[in-house]
């Protein structure tokens, strides 16, 4: 009789789901990583293409565009104070990123919600880049983190398909927010827009506060546990050694040919980014719901196709080669835009060239980011990624800003040669830093084994 009370008493107990910690396990870790890189895309979605397709449909010219797509974007240049930041200081009995993490998840957010009060008009393209200016700053606050979480948690054998994951998931955040700020912002409406954004970035942020970075750290900041051992080790507790880890990874003179490729190359993010939306509006006469919906599509084709093939392209390959090939292809397609744009009776040409465009410039970011994190040292980690990842976007929102000029002053087929010549260049630089070659990797980066160096 006194088993039977026991086990009516273990039937009565609550059955508790034990959500495994981010280091345990691989499927916790790519879930998290899908999660937040989407969420990442929803202000460049919003910012980069239905806003700004908004304004060009509403009669600003290329230069005022690429004004604020440039503004936009500029915190994503900011990201190594981020690093520094998050390398510094942390809550470390919630380990060392998620916290980071939570925070800028709630404030993206609040800013939304900001914007839905004040409701900017498109009279006041200044004021909405500076809403769309703190919307992705509070992004590149989730972005560091989560890749020094990456760096931190992700074995070598699993980061070519996590940074496939990366970008896939986010180039869905882009996708999705564009084609959904496209629509409602047919109406002119940006409150309910803003107010629409706050409300799935809330819901979809709360999904991420259930994974623990390490077994035994707390969950919420009131909850029991305590920091990681591998926390403890590697959270610098002064300057110093965080700033002299990041001037060692950037002293050799192959990373610093690297970092002048990767700025170069952000020359085709940046025609995406602020020509495009005016070549399709103003030029081929497409509304500016018919431009994010287009846009949503490739980003959705881009983010499977990039998802799917770039473990098997390195795999196949090697990193080497595929990243040579792809600054090839990349600015092939920007010299058939130029060759060709004379000639076009429709919209066809623009559709194709975009699209190929956008695909292989995000399959090649992310071989570029694979090598970037390659040669990463985790105890530098977020600072010296971010620093990595600062000088593409710091030429991205630069590149965008200042294209409108050239685009009224040389015309939409000099822009594309522009591109390509640049692209050829930065082609150039990375053959030199000998992206891909074990030689060019730090000894104390190098893992055990790797045969797709």
């Amino acid at each position: 009789m006194g088993g039977g009370d026991e086990m009516e008493q273990a039937v009565k107990l609550p059955v508790r789901l034990a959500v495994p910690a981010l280091s345990e396990s691989k499927v916790a870790r790519l879930i998290v990583v899908a999660i937040l890189y989407f969420m990442q895309g929803v202000p460049a979605g919003l910012s980069t293409v239905g806003i700004s397709a908004w304004l060009a449909a509403n009669g600003a010219t290329p230069t005022e565009v690429g004004a604020f797509v440039g503004i936009a974007l500029l915190p994503w240049s900011l990201k190594l104070v981020n690093g520094l930041l998050m390398d510094r200081f942390t809550f470390r009995p919630m380990g060392r990123r998620r916290v980071w993490i939570i925070t800028a998840q709630a404030m993206m957010a609040i800013v939304l919600l900001a914007m839905a009060m004040v409701a900017p008009t498109v009279e006041q393209i200044g004021m909405l880049a500076v809403f769309c200016f703190a919307l992705n700053l509070c992004a590149t606050f989730n972005d560091v983190a989560v890749d020094g979480m990456a760096v931190d948690l992700v074995p070598d054998d699993e980061r070519t398909m996590v940074n496939g994951l990366m970008a896939a998931s986010q180039a869905l955040g882009i996708s999705a927010a564009s084609f959904v700020a496209g629509q409602l912002l047919m109406s002119g409406d940006i409150a309910s827009t803003a107010l629409i954004f706050a409300a799935f970035v809330a819901i979809v942020s709360s999904v991420v506060v259930i994974f623990r970075e390490r077994p035994g750290e707390r969950l919420l900041p009131w909850s029991k546990g305590s920091a990681s051992r591998e926390c403890e080790e590697r959270q610098h507790s002064a300057w110093l050694p965080i700033i002299a880890g990041i001037y060692r990874s950037i002293i050799s003179p192959l990373t610093i040919l690297f970092l002048m490729a990767v700025f170069l190359v952000q020359v085709n993010w940046a025609f995406i980014d602020a020509v495009s939306p005016t070549l399709a509006v103003q030029q081929l006469g497409w509304g500016s719901d018919q431009y994010s919906s287009f846009s949503a599509i490739v980003s959705l084709v881009a983010a499977v196709a990039v998802g799917l093939t770039s473990p098997l392209i390195v795999r196949l390959i090697g990193l080497r080669k595929a990243i040579g090939t792809l600054f090839v292809l990349v600015g092939s397609c920007a010299v058939i835009g130029g060759a060709t744009f004379d000639s076009w009776q429709g919209d066809r040409t623009f559709m194709i060239v975009f699209a190929a465009q956008y695909v292989l410039s995000l399959l090649l970011m992310i071989l570029l980011v694979v090598w970037a994190m390659r040669i990463c040292n985790p105890a530098v980690a977020a600072s010296q990624f971010a620093l990595f990842m600062a000088v593409p976007n710091l030429a991205r929102s630069v590149m965008s800003g200042n294209s409108g000029w050239l685009v009224e002053s040389g015309g939409y087929a000099v822009t594309y040669y522009v591109v390509a010549a640049i692209t050829l260049v930065a082609l150039a630089l990375c053959l030199l830093a000998k992206v891909g070659m074990s030689e060019a990797v730090p000894k104390a980066a190098l893992p055990r084994d790797n045969p797709n160096i």
